[in-house]
């Protein structure tokens, strides 16, 4: 079974993407996933992350290492070239490779996607459908904390990794084409 190494921006991704990717390739291990504190120390890090990825499994390499960052609004092909340009002439050991990914506007969009995922944390209240593309959204995360305030629920870790576990991959497929290009980079080697 191939494992993964993901380097993430924050706290709030790791339970998201601990839940999510096995549900897209369930042959993989998530191995271990590490926070860097914020996009800009992402950008700053990675690279070296990537390199303790590459001893971390009893002096061997994860499989494939995963860098996931939000687009935070910018074009997502222009994030995807500043991450390749911060390791442009490394080699790397990792045996399936590098995947740098990106989530338009931020992982919170995802999380948007299937209102019947956040609902199935509330006991007696609903939220309805947000009609409309779901990543044109400017402010996602102040959504999913609004949707869950409506809930009498707090936003935390934990809460986003439950809604990532129940979410409809086939609904979060049709709502997010960033989604649907994450999926790939997670099955293609």
């Amino acid at each position: 079974m191939p494992n993964d190494g993901c380097i993430l921006e924050g706290q709030y991704d790791i339970p998201v993407f601990e839940a999510i990717i096995p549900r897209i390739f369930p042959q993989a291990v998530v191995y271990r996933c590490l926070d860097c504190g914020g996009v800009s120390n992402l950008m700053k890090k990675f690279p070296g992350y990537l390199r303790w990825l590459e001893r971390i499994v009893d002096g061997r390499p994860v499989d494939k290492a995963l860098v996931i960052r939000d687009s935070g609004g910018k074009e997502p092909n222009n994030v995807l070239t500043a991450m390749q340009s911060r390791i442009a002439g490394q080699q790397f050991s990792f045996p399936l490779g590098i995947q740098l990914c990106t989530v338009r506007r931020e992982m919170e969009t995802w999380l948007l996607a299937d209102e019947e995922a956040i609902n199935a944390l509330a006991v007696g209240r609903r939220v309805g459908t947000l009609h409309g593309d779901i990543e044109e959204i400017v402010d996602p995360k102040e959504g999913l904390m609004a949707r869950l305030t409506d809930l009498e629920l707090d936003y935390r870790p934990s809460v986003c990794g439950q809604i990532a576990a129940a979410i409809k991959l086939e609904v979060l497929r049709y709502r997010s084409p960033s989604f649907r290009a994450f999926e790939q980079q997670v099955i293609d080697p």
